[in-house]
């Protein structure tokens, strides 16, 4: 009765044994990896294609980029300077700024004053008489001209003011004398000093500072030549001076 036990237990044994073996061996590793995807080429896209977009990339800032950020956009005409003296002035105070810059000259000319006159007359006799004939007539105010091309010539005054003069002619005309008016033209020479180089904002604040002891110098700011930069910040031995 006892063999027929450990007989049945033995095939159950076996049995349970052959169970796990075939239900509940491990699966392959190869089996057991999830299967890619399908490349599917109708769907793959050029990066030059339209429509798709691209992420820019950063770029690392310029080398000067702090120097580049403190520039003012624009260079300098300085002026107009009357005279040598205060031009050559401002240049000391540019050189001290250590700014490159060019000097350059304009000429104008400018009325000054009016003159009222008779024509000359045909002698210097003739000339005489009629100043004798403007004082008895109330005009004292008169002088013989002897310069060359006015010989004879009588002033009848000078005057800065145009309208003035023009009704010094009207009383003449009152009493019969026709007088001219011939305005005086001075030549001026003036002096301009030119930044063409792009100047720290700091610098461009001091340049608009400074005292030129001329009332009609102004700093203008202008736009600079294409190619212009900062000039070197330790240096600037080069200048382009105009020589005095």
């Amino acid at each position: 009765m006892k063999l027929k036990w450990v007989f049945a237990a033995l095939v159950l044994a076996n049995l349970g044994l052959w169970m796990w073996a075939s239900w509940y061996k491990e699966t392959p590793v190869e089996e057991s990896r999830t299967a890619r995807a399908p490349v599917a080429p109708e769907k793959m896209r050029l990066f030059t294609e339209s429509g798709v977009k691209l992420a820019p990339r950063k770029t690392p800032p310029p080398a000067n980029a702090e120097l580049t950020t403190g520039t003012a956009p624009a260079c300098f005409h300085i002026g107009p300077f009357p005279d040598i003296d205060l031009v050559a002035r401002a240049e000391t105070r540019l050189n001290e700024l250590q700014l490159t810059y060019s000097r350059r000259s304009e000429e104008t000319r400018s009325v000054t004053g009016y003159q009222v006159y008779l024509p000359p007359l045909s002698s210097q006799q003739a000339a005489e008489r009629k100043r004798q004939e403007l004082t008895r007539l109330g005009f004292k105010d008169h002088a013989l001209i002897q310069e060359e091309g006015w010989q004879n010539a009588i002033s009848l005054g000078l005057f800065t003011v145009e309208a003035n003069a023009e009704g010094r002619v009207r009383e003449l005309a009152a009493k019969k004398v026709q007088a001219r008016i011939q305005p005086f033209q001075q030549t001026r020479t003036r002096f301009w000093l030119d930044v063409a180089v792009k100047v720290p904002s700091e610098t461009a604040d001091k340049i608009k500072q400074i005292d030129w002891a001329a009332k009609d110098v102004q700093v203008r700011e202008i736009t600079c030549p294409a190619g212009t930069s900062l000039p070197p910040e330790k240096s600037r031995e080069s200048r382009d001076n105009a020589p005095t």
